[in-house]
């Protein structure tokens, strides 16, 4: 009779169906053997794993047994066990009959019971259906994870030779044997050097509880680059950056020369200077120098770099992302960038941009971040003009800084002098007291005293003439800073906070506005 089909509880002329004795643990155990020992021999690789199933199954029947033939033999329901190999790439299970007339499991139950036992990932559905109907005390699998798969390094095959001279040597003698290599390798701008096949992920596997298991990560391939060679074809060649003579050193493949750059410019350019445009293809990085007396386009990213027009326009296609300290820009006229990320950026006429964020920007006329995000977040910009934006600050919180309405370095200088001027007069402070106290000895002073005395006479002069300069100077500033400015900070959000300084007024945002025009009037900084 199939374990599927309940047993009647009356046969024939309604007699009720008595209940039969309990299943001898003995006779559990030879099966639990027979049905293991066919297993081990299937699955070697399991060998332990059904060794301390069919172990924890002789405990379970121990047990069911004693329990069975307690008391006045109450029945017992069948009962599905699994085990999990230590590994939990593979489960097991077993059905164990019913006692005293207890009732048979159905699949759904089995199945339910596997699922509760955190068994989920790789289910034997079609061998399950099967060993189920076969009995019980029949050990089976139910469920094999998947072992990750390991992906590949990355491999170099390089395409030319390896020579180290950049420049013919100088030979001894009067004559030059041509017959012989100059050992010169001459190379034309965008030929491939090396073949890069960059690292192949593998695939992740799982165990049979849904757990992933990693596949360990490739190592990407050390690509022999040096001066004048860029990666290209989408990380999969190394190629020459210009015309020129390849060589080796440092055991990377270098250039000798070139103009226009179609790939990145890092380090190995060191310091670059055009006269004219600039057009540059890749990226920007590695602390390099570029400086061109008209326009310059960057193609791709700027990280740590130094970059100056001169006399144009400064436009970085896919955004700058700086490090403190270690990222600038300034352009004669506008600085065009997506995304502006810890950089200080001069731009003599106008900023644009989608995000700023930790920068410092000064402006001689408007910022303008309307587009994408349009949002400034924990920044500090200098406007001539003023500056819009759809948003300053996030939900994280933080702090920036807005000057607008006067050309960047007044306000700039007007906190400089406040600051030197509040410490001369610090310094004022403290020398008086000992020179009040040395005066105040009469003839008694020493002649050391006395030395000390006018050295500190001589120290408050020229503080008090340092005072004097920074007056004057703040006097000027503050001249400056006294006139009418249309300057104006609008916004559609603003979260706290904003520190906001337009002419000599000062005003700290800390709270969420909505619809900002943030400007002066009537000696007032007005939000709205």
């Amino acid at each position: 009779m199939s374990i599927f089909e309940r047993f009647v509880s009356k046969e024939a002329g309604g007699q009720e169906r008595k209940a039969f004795h309990p299943t001898p643990y003995r006779r559990m155990f030879s099966e639990l053997e027979t049905t293991g020992g066919e297993l081990k021999e299937q699955y070697p690789d399991d060998f332990k794993t059904v060794e301390s199933f069919i172990w924890a199954l002789k405990e379970a029947c121990r047990a069911r047994y004693k329990k069975a033939v307690n008391g006045d033999l109450q029945p017992m329901k069948a009962e599905a066990r699994f085990f999990l190999a230590e590994d939990r790439m593979s489960a097991y299970a077993c059905l164990l009959r019913p006692e005293n007339g207890g009732e048979e499991i159905t699949l759904e139950e089995f199945l339910g019971d596997m699922h509760y036992e955190g068994i989920h990932y790789g289910i034997l559905r079609e061998d399950i259906q099967r060993e189920f109907g076969l009995g019980y005390f029949r050990i089976f699998p139910v469920a094999r994870g998947k072992p990750p798969v390991a992906g590949e390094d990355g491999k170099v095959t390089e395409l030319l030779q390896r020579r180290k001279n950049m420049s013919l040597e100088v030979q001894s003698g009067s004559q030059v044997d041509f017959n012989e290599d100059a050992q010169l390798q001459p190379i034309r701008k965008g030929t491939v050097i090396c073949l890069i096949r960059p690292p192949r992920e593998g695939v992740d596997g799982m165990d049979v509880t849904g757990q992933i298991l990693p596949s360990p990560p490739p190592e990407g391939a050390c690509v022999p680059q040096g001066k004048n060679t860029v990666i290209g074809r989408g990380g999969q060649a190394l190629t020459a950056g210009v015309d020129g003579i390849l060589y080796i050193e440092d055991d990377r493949f270098c250039i000798h020369e070139q103009k226009i750059i179609d790939g990145d410019v890092d380090q190995f350019q060191g310091t670059l200077r055009v006269s004219g445009n600039l057009y540059i293809g890749g990226n920007v990085d590695g602390g390099v120098e570029v400086e061109a007396s008209g326009e310059i386009v960057i193609n791709g990213k700027m990280g740590q770099a130094r970059v100056t027009s001169t006399n144009g326009t400064i436009r970085v296609q896919k955004g700058v992302y700086g490090t403190e300290g270690k990222t600038f820009l300034t352009a004669a006229c506008q600085v065009q960038s997506p995304v502006m990320e810890w950089a200080e950026i001069d731009g003599g006429t106008s900023v644009i941009a989608e995000t700023i964020s930790n920068s410092v920007i000064r402006c001689g006329g408007t910022v303008y971040v309307m587009s994408g995000r349009g949002m400034i977040v924990n920044s500090v910009i200098r406007a001539g003009d003023s500056i819009l934006c759809q948003r300053v600050g996030n939900l994280a919180g933080g702090r920036s800084k807005f000057s607008v309405g006067y050309p960047p370095h007044v306000p700039e200088s007007w906190e400089r002098v406040k600051a030197e001027q509040a410490e001369v007069q610090s310094t004022l402070e403290k020398l008086w007291n000992p020179m009040i106290g040395l005066k105040r000895k009469g003839s008694r002073i020493s002649e050391g005293e006395k030395s000390l005395l006018e050295q500190l006479v001589e120290q408050r002069e020229l503080y008090f003439k340092k005072q004097e300069a920074l007056i004057a100077e703040l006097k000027s500033l503050n001249k400056a800073l006294d006139k009418k400015s249309k300057g104006r900070i609008r916004c559609e959000k603003l979260y706290p906070f904003l520190d906001v300084q337009i002419g000599r007024l000062t005003e700290e945002i800390t709270t969420v506005e909505e619809d900002c025009n943030i400007h002066v009037e009537e000696n007032r900084v007005l939000l709205k």
